[in-house]
């Protein structure tokens, strides 16, 4: 567990009892993810942390370019292999050697005017696919970023900070506007664009979509006014 006040603990599962307490020099942002004996995490200095699950002890961090305005969404992080790869609140994507912390590449995705804006921009999770990473971000953008190498593979125009989906050659994205998304994931082009919020009538106040997932060819798609739209995926309907 990490929390806002620069602490981490290790918790016993089965009956909840304290194994280890630490402090860290900055409060944690961002998910926290397992590789065998470590755990990896990011503070609000912009650090990559790798800490012992035995004792908490840290092994190794990296640093990254720190603004002062902070980020309001908690950053993702992905293990794949021997890499780490994580993402920023500049958008600075990262590569590091899982047990060293070296850099093997970083790609930054957004222009130093960033810096002026940092608290608005939102990136959605990370999503790992065919040597592939998959984001898109608050700024109108989703990429598909080559994971061997750091090169852009593609970048379209999606305005969100929900998660994409990956399913066989597609990928499926819901806009901060409340639109589906359908791209074509080898080349970003868009196939289709769906608006999920025609239906509701009532739209005085600003409904936002909040989260999404796809089974079975359908979808559910989570409103900020505690609504829930089920959708088919192949029609948008």
């Amino acid at each position: 567990v990490v929390d806002s006040i620069s602490k981490y603990y290790s918790i016993n599962i089965n009956d909840g009892k304290l194994n280890w307490a630490n402090n860290n020099i900055a409060p944690f942002n961002s998910q926290v993810k397992i590789f065998k004996d470590k755990f990896f995490v990011v503070d609000f200095e912009n650090i990559l942390r790798c800490f012992s699950i035995k004792n908490g002890k840290e092994i190794w961090n990296f640093k990254t370019e720190n603004p002062f305005i902070k980020s309001i969404k908690k950053l993702s992080l992905i293990t794949k292999g021997e890499l780490v790869f994580f993402i920023n609140n500049i958008g600075d994507l990262t590569a590091v050697n899982i047990n060293n912390g070296s850099l093997f590449w970083q790609t930054p995705t957004q222009s130093n005017v960033i810096y002026q804006d940092a608290f608005t921009l939102e990136n959605s999770d990370l999503v790992f696919a065919n040597d592939l990473i998959y984001f898109s971000n608050s700024k109108n953008e989703i990429f598909s970023i080559d994971a061997r190498t750091g090169i852009v593979n593609w970048k379209q125009t999606v305005n969100s900070s929900l998660t994409p989906t990956i399913i066989e050659n597609f990928i499926f994205s819901v806009s901060e506007e409340g639109y589906l998304f359908v791209l074509e994931n080898q080349t970003g082009n868009i196939i289709r664009i769906t608006d999920m919020l025609k239906n509701i009538k009532d739209k005085k106040n600003k409904i936002k979509p909040t989260g999404f997932v796809i089974a079975r060819n359908i979808m559910y798609l989570s409103l900020n006014n505690g609504r829930l739209i089920k959708a088919n995926v192949s029609t948008g309907e």
